[in-house]
């Protein structure tokens, strides 16, 4: 990591004139992330900047920066893309701050954060679409959840299902990835959840993290603030923040034909697919690239899966086989980390 630290120093360092600095005055790491990228605080003595260490020659940079010219010119608060070397994997980006909206939101700013972070979403929902984007098609959608059974099962928790427990399985992610593909289709974050929000200074909402942007259904990027791992909702907040979208739909469509009922219901099937996908991606966090400190994550993603899926007839033996068989084991093997 010093040779790579000294790598982006020396690099930045060249960036001076055309960025507007003189010298660089520190260099500090920043929390770490899930994605494979290390960020860097760049301390200037004209302001600060955000480094960026990543694989070098990757598409994944590439589509990073194309993203967010992409939603900059449509109107989304992301960090522009200052300075780019594709062969070294080398970026600075605009510094939004350290107001991460997971670590500010309290009892205070929690409805005005939420309000927000829902107007933002329907922002993105509202952008003209690029061609370029991958669409998640059925197939897609369920091969994500495949995640579950390859990492958070069979390699986290050694756990093995009967045949006819995976067959339970397979057949509810067809149900899930059907329900999923009849949304609305429009353009997702992906990952739109408090800890990729941040409070800039001027009050608005700033967004990270944008490097999954695709097309998908609308509930998908909904029910990753609306089911947010560090802070569920009560009854009453989910029900409010709900009616709160449908009346920002009226506002910028006019009529709007879909229902409370189906919008809960939307969601809930986007979380399934969400949920899967997450014990899945954050247990290949933990297994293949050594990034742990998420890992105390599978347990509400888990219960949030569990809880909803047992609402309906065609998901209660799937919600019963994760309550009594995965659940347990989650606990243990987490006891015994």
């Amino acid at each position: 990591m010093t040779e790579m630290k000294d790598d982006l120093l020396n690099w930045a360092s060249l960036q001076s004139s055309n960025l507007g600095f003189n010298t660089i005055v520190s260099l500090q790491p920043l929390r770490e992330q899930a994605s494979l990228r290390n960020y860097f605080r760049i301390e200037t003595d004209k302001g600060t900047k955000i480094g960026v260490i990543s694989e070098p020659r990757s598409k994944q940079n590439k589509l990073f920066k194309t993203h967010s010219n992409f939603l900059l010119e449509n109107g989304i608060s992301v960090p522009a893309v200052e300075a780019y070397d594709y062969e070294k994997g080398l970026m600075i980006l605009e510094d939004f701050g350290d107001k991460v909206l997971q670590l500010e939101i309290n009892s205070e700013n929690r409805e005005s954060f939420y309000k927000n972070a829902i107007k933002e979403i329907q922002k993105i929902q509202l952008c003209n679409t690029s061609t370029n984007l991958s669409i998640l098609s059925r197939d897609k959608l369920q091969e994500q959840m495949q995640l579950f059974d390859e990492w958070f099962l069979r390699g986290f928790l050694n756990l093995v299902f009967s045949d006819g427990e995976q067959k339970l399985v397979v057949d509810s992610w067809k149900i899930i990835s059907a329900e999923c593909s009849h949304q609305d289709y429009v353009l997702c974050h992906f990952d739109f959840e408090l800890r990729n929000l941040m409070l800039k200074e001027d009050g608005d909402i700033g967004i990270l993290d944008f490097q999954d942007l695709c097309i998908g259904p609308y509930a998908l990027d909904l029910v990753s603030i609306m089911k947010d791992i560090e802070n569920p909702l009560s009854k009453i907040e989910f029900g409010e923040y709900l009616e709160f979208y449908l009346n920002e739909l009226q506002c910028s469509y006019g009529e709007v034909k879909l229902s409370m009922e189906s919008l809960e219901r939307d969601i809930d099937f986007a979380g399934f697919q969400r949920q899967f996908r997450i014990l899945g991606t954050l247990s290949r966090l933990h297994l293949r690239d050594k990034k742990s400190f998420r890992l105390f994550d599978l347990i509400q993603t888990l219960k949030f899966l569990i809880e909803d899926s047992l609402k309906y007839d065609e998901l209660k033996a799937l919600s019963e086989l994760l309550k009594e068989k995965v659940e347990p084991r989650l606990e243990k093997t987490l006891r015994y980390l």
